[in-house]
């Protein structure tokens, strides 16, 4: 009968002694885990770029001398087939609209005709860097005006070249080196479309007159250096 309470104070005093041990253990609660700040490095200066080398000539100011010298030799009139073209000087900035789709350092430019009878057409150029430019520009518009009218190639023309007449106007398109020409063709008046004749006289002038305006411009290139 006293083993009973005997064996309950024995485990309650093991009890008291357990209690003690973890209260002894246990972490302080006012302990600071607050973790220290990571510190912030200081930016670094950012490199100022790289000047470009006293004789460098941007290729889009060479480019743009091109066409501003090729614009001002165009023959105004032109005559080509039944009529006589004039400059329309009404139409774009003074008779000259940039070309959609001709990114820098390129440039690209068209320069708008009519006649008296009420015929309607523009001349289209554009220089590029490189012959991959004008070539990625000739597939660009076959694409555009394929979608218009059949064009085929006019063995009578330098390779390459495509024309075509339809409904929406007609076309001739021609990759010269690192040039592209295209003569559009809105209305014409005439029994017969103007197309070849007015292709001609613009591929004629182009020939006659490359070596006058890239002269040019090598020129005013040198200059500005």
């Amino acid at each position: 009968m006293n083993e009973t309470p005997l064996r309950r104070r024995r485990l309650l005093f093991l009890a008291l002694v357990a209690a003690f041990v973890f209260s002894a253990c246990r972490p302080d609660d006012t302990l600071d885990i607050t973790p220290s700040p990571t510190p912030t490095p200081e930016p670094s200066a950012t490199p100022s770029p790289t000047p470009p080398p006293a004789d460098f000539v941007d290729p889009y100011d060479v480019n743009l001398g091109i066409m501003e010298r090729l614009i001002a030799l165009l023959p105004d009139p032109l005559p080509a087939g039944e009529e006589e073209w004039k400059r329309n000087f009404d139409e774009g900035n003074d008779g000259v609209k940039n070309i959609r789709g001709i990114r820098k350092p390129a440039v690209g430019r068209e320069i708008y005709y009519y006649t008296q009878q009420g015929s309607k057409m523009s001349l289209n150029f554009a220089v590029f860097e490189d012959e991959e430019g004008a070539i990625a520009e000739f597939a660009r518009k076959q694409e555009l005006r394929s979608s218009l009218v059949n064009l085929a190639e006019d063995d009578a023309f330098r390779k390459p070249n495509l024309l075509g007449a339809g409904l929406y106007g007609s076309f001739a398109l021609f990759q010269i080196d690192n040039y592209f020409v295209e003569v559009l063709v809105e209305i014409f008046t005439t029994s017969t479309s103007p197309l070849t004749p007015l292709s001609t006289e613009a591929i004629k002038f182009f020939e006659n007159s490359r070596a006058a305006f890239e002269a040019s411009s090598r020129s005013a290139a040198m200059d500005d250096g």
